[in-house]
């Protein structure tokens, strides 16, 4: 890894408030590709909106641009991923969002609530037995794993496949992975891939109260989803669900640690959870960047773009811009102007933000209320991720009560 990725990794802040510095949407070179680097709030939420900026590479004519991500030649087993809603542009992403949201409904997502209470339960009490614990073995990524489970129906005995399946997802999805990568995050997917399809067919026969039993039963007048997008909508929870929600927990639980007049406040008051978990989100996002492709010549907030262009929308940098929001650098789970765009915005806003709130909220409540005079132990290690934001171990001394 360059010496410029290990200080992104580091502070990846400190890069984003120095291109801003210079031009909210900036031209430059970005890890080795020109692109277009979006780091204003105004700018980086209307561009989210704007339909010109698109996600389908193909639509645009890419020559003498690299795009940032390998979806225009993949492996052919990652065809399935172009059927993820969060690959495709309108009218095939307005499709299949509306056939989910007709399972994927907010009353299912707060029948979970007391579940996730349970499980979160489950696992601190399983940490009693030891002083000292990895919080993301031991809890932060079990739970969303056990919840996205449930969701879908998935029998306990096959929810450890989800690491393997998750990582090998994001690693795909990450900037410029190599071609040895892809191939082994290929065989993983693959996998991930046979045992939803094999799921969804015993659904078919023996349906449950489960979402895979809702989006086979989902239907927009005479349309329904294939079983290609059936098993890909199963696999973007997973994923989406499982890494991102996880690192969620614990850049939050860190912070609050780092910052413990933040910590008693919560500790205090229960009820600050949910603004512990957006301000959480604006100062330590899971993901720091998203891209989109520029579909036409075009001008936008100043700049004339051209057509198959890549616009990186540094959603970590938006969050942190001092034009609205004043202290940016400062986390504050009190503070009244706590906006982001951790979730995106326009068509694409995270379909699963409520359950992500959900997770986050119990996880950090049931964290501070349980855990008894925690300690950091050793120096915690950034993921070496350019998009994603988490961290590797987080190693603490803790009583559980």
């Amino acid at each position: 890894m360059s010496g410029f990725a290990e200080k992104f990794i580091d502070n990846p802040y400190a890069v984003f408030r120095a291109a801003r510095q210079r031009h909210p949407v900036l031209w430059q070179n970005f890890f080795g590709l020109p692109m277009w680097l979006v780091t204003g709030y105004k700018e980086a939420e209307a561009l989210l909106k704007d339909a010109r900026f698109i996600r389908e590479v193909k639509k645009a004519d890419t020559s003498g641009h690299q795009p940032v991500h390998p979806e225009n030649t993949p492996p052919p087993e990652v065809g399935l991923m172009r059927n993820m809603m969060l690959f495709r542009d309108a009218p095939d992403h307005t499709r299949l969002r509306n056939l989910v949201n007709k399972a994927f409904t907010p009353r299912m997502v707060q029948r979970l609530s007391p579940i996730i209470e349970s499980i979160a339960d489950q696992l601190l009490d399983e940490c009693r037995a030891s002083p000292q614990h990895e919080l993301i073995r031991d809890f932060s990524h079990l739970l969303p794993a056990f919840v996205i489970a449930e969701l879908l129906g998935v029998p306990k005995e096959d929810q450890g496949f989800f690491r393997n399946w998750s990582n090998a997802f994001f690693r795909f999805i990450d900037f410029n992975p190599s071609m040895e990568e892809l191939e082994s995050n290929t065989r993983d997917i693959e996998d991930a891939k046979r045992y939803f399809e094999a799921l969804i067919e015993t659904r078919r026969s023996h349906p449950r109260d489960d979402l895979i039993s809702r989006l086979i039963e989902a239907k927009e007048k005479y349309d329904q989803l294939n079983t290609e997008e059936m098993v890909a909508t199963c696999l973007l929870l997973v994923f989406a669900g499982h890494e991102t929600t996880g690192n969620l927990i614990t850049n939050g639980y860190k912070l609050l640690l780092d910052h413990p007049g933040m910590y008693d406040m919560l500790r205090g008051n229960a009820v600050l959870a949910p603004a512990a978990v957006e301000e959480t989100l604006r100062y330590e996002p899971p993901i720091l960047m998203v891209y989109r492709v520029v579909s036409d010549d075009l001008v936008f907030a100043g700049q004339s773009m051209q057509q198959g262009q890549v616009v990186m929308i540094a959603l970590a940098g938006a969050n942190r811009d001092p034009s609205v929001m004043s202290q940016p650098e400062d986390f504050n789970i009190v503070r009244s102007d706590c906006k982001h765009l951790s979730f995106a915005s326009g068509p694409h806003y995270c379909l699963g933000a409520p359950l992500a709130r959900l997770e986050g909220e119990i996880a950090l409540r049931k964290l501070v209320a349980r855990l008894e005079k925690p300690e950091i132990i050793g120096q915690p290690r950034w993921k070496q991720s350019i998009v994603f934001r988490g961290y590797e171990t987080l190693h603490i001394r803790a009583e559980v009560v």
